[in-house]
C-alpha cells in the first residue's frame, strides 16, 4: 500500500480552486485499489484529511472495500428459473417445450423492444415495456410465415403472464404487468368441415392404404390425434359398439409417450357399423404381421401402429393425411378437419350439444357452442319461431 498517498488541486467549470487526495490499498485479484475524497478548501485540509483516512484504513476501521453487489434479476432470468424449476410441476413436456419456443421470441432476441424487454429488471418490468415488445413481435418473420401472427403474440404473451403470475405469489413483483397490457386481436374464423361429398373423395383417396382405417375411426368418433394413436384393442367393447379413449399419445423431443386425455377424464361412447367394420379389418391385417413379424414383433396392444407394433409417430400421421387430403382435392385442411367434421355434422343433424360435447371430450359444452356456433343456424330458427308460438299461438 501506498502509505504516503498524494494531494492535488483541481478547478470546477466555475473556476473555483479546491484540493483532493488519494491513496493506494491492497489490491484485489491483483487490480489496483484506490481510495480518494475530494473538496478540499487548503492543500493542508486535503493532507490531514488524508493521513486520518490512511490510519483508520489501517486500523480497518473506515474505507473497507466492498464486494460489488450482485446483477439485478431481469426478465429473462426470471423467465428461465420459472420454465425450469415451476413449469414441469404443472405442464407437460409437450407443453413446456412449446413454452421454450414461444419464450424464445423474448428471450433470446438480439434487438428491438423484445431484447430491451428481456434485459430489464424483474422489478421495473411495466406493462408499456411488455406492450412495446409483444406488438414488436408482430413484425418478426416467423418460421413458415412473413410474420408472427396475433395467435402466437398472445401465446406469447401467455407464457410471460403465467410466469409472471408466479413471481408475484413470490413477492418479486408489486403486480403482473399483463393485466395491463392491451393485447392484438385475432380474427374469430369458423372451424371447417368437411361436406358429405368431400368426406367420400377423401374417403377414396385412401383406400387401399393403412390410412383408411385410420381416417374412418376418426371421422366416426372425432377423437384428436392423440387419442386414437393411443388406441388399445382393450378399449374396444365389440358388443356394444363403444370405444373408450382414457390416454393419449405425446410427441416429444425425447420421443413419445403416453399420458391422460387433455381434459383428463376418460370417455366412452358408441359408434356405428361403418367404424367397426375398419376396427375388425385392422385386428386382421395386425393378426397378419404377428405372423410375419414373430418375436420381432413389438406387443403394445396398440389399435394403430406400424406393421412391427410399434407406435406410429403423431407428426408424421398429420403430414399423410395432409398428402390424402390434397390427393383428394381437398386444400387447407388438416388432420383436426376430421374432428370439426364430426362435430359439425352431428350438430347440423341436431344431434344434442351434449352429447356431441361428450363425443368431443370438451370440459363443457360452452367450448363446444363456442367452436360450432356456425353449425347451429337451424337451431337458431327453431328458437325464433318457438317464441313467434308463444306471442301468436301455434302456427296453423
Amino acid at each position: 500500500m501506498n502509505k504516503a498517498g498524494s494531494v492535488s488541486k483541481y478547478f470546477t467549470k466555475s473556476g473555483e480552486r479546491f484540493w483532493r487526495y488519494r491513496f493506494d490499498i491492497d489490491p484485489i485479484d491483483g487490480k489496483r485499489q484506490v481510495i480518494s475524497k475530494q473538496g478540499f478548501e487548503t492543500r493542508g485540509a486535503s493532507m490531514d484529511a488524508m493521513q486520518i483516512a490512511i490510519k483508520e484504513h489501517q486500523s480497518g476501521k473506515v474505507h473497507k472495500v466492498l464486494p460489488a453487489p450482485p446483477p439485478k434479476e431481469t426478465l429473462a432470468d426470471w423467465v428461465r428459473t420459472w420454465l425450469d424449476n415451476y413449469a414441469p410441476q404443472r405442464c407437460t413436456l409437450k407443453t413446456i417445450e412449446r413454452y421454450h419456443q414461444l419464450a424464445g421470441y423474448v428471450l433470446n432476441a438480439a434487438e428491438g423492444e423484445p431484447a430491451r424487454l428481456a434485459t430489464t429488471p424483474l422489478a421495473e418490468v411495466d406493462h408499456v415495456i411488455v406492450e412495446a415488445a409483444l406488438y414488436e413481435l408482430l413484425r418478426m418473420k416467423a418460421k413458415r410465415r412473413e410474420h408472427l401472427s396475433a395467435k402466437s403474440v398472445r401465446e406469447i404473451a401467455g407464457v410471460l403472464s403465467v410466469s409472471l403470475n408466479k413471481a408475484f405469489r413470490l413477492g418479486k413483483i408489486p403486480i403482473n404487468p399483463l393485466l395491463r397490457v392491451e393485447l392484438p386481436r385475432v380474427e374469430r374464423t369458423e372451424a371447417r368441415s368437411l361436406t358429405p361429398g368431400k368426406i367420400q373423395c377423401f374417403r377414396d383417396a385412401c383406400r387401399d392404404d393403412w390410412t383408411f382405417s385410420f381416417v374412418e375411426i376418426s371421422l366416426a368418433t372425432g377423437a384428436r390425434r392423440g387419442e386414437l394413436l393411443a388406441l388399445q384393442w382393450p378399449d374396444i367393447d365389440w358388443l356394444t359398439s363403444t370405444i373408450g379413449i382414457n390416454k393419449s399419445l405425446e410427441e416429444t423431443a425425447a420421443g413419445v409417450r403416453v399420458k391422460t386425455t387433455k381434459s383428463k377424464k376418460a370417455r366412452k361412447f358408441r359408434v356405428g357399423q361403418t367404424a367397426i367394420t375398419a376396427l375388425r379389418f385392422l385386428e386382421d391385417q395386425q393378426r397378419e404381421y404377428r405372423r410375419l413379424y414373430g418375436a420381432d414383433y413389438q406387443e403394445h396392444g396398440l389399435v394403430f401402429a406400424e406393421p412391427d407394433g410399434s407406435y406410429l409417430m403423431p407428426h408424421l400421421v398429420s403430414q399423410t393425411i395432409v398428402r390424402r387430403l390434397k390427393k383428394a382435392g381437398i386444400k387447407d385442411a388438416s388432420l383436426h378437419t376430421l374432428r370439426h367434421t364430426h362435430a359439425s355434422n352431428l350438430l347440423s343433424k341436431h344431434v344434442p350439444l351434449p352429447t356431441v360435447s361428450a363425443r368431443l371430450g370438451h370440459a363443457d359444452t360452452n367450448i363446444t357452442a363456442r367452436i360450432y356456433s356456425h353449425a347451429l343456424p337451424e337451431d337458431d330458427q327453431r328458437a325464433a319461431d318457438t317464441w313467434e308460438t308463444v306471442v301468436h299461438g301455434p302456427i296453423q
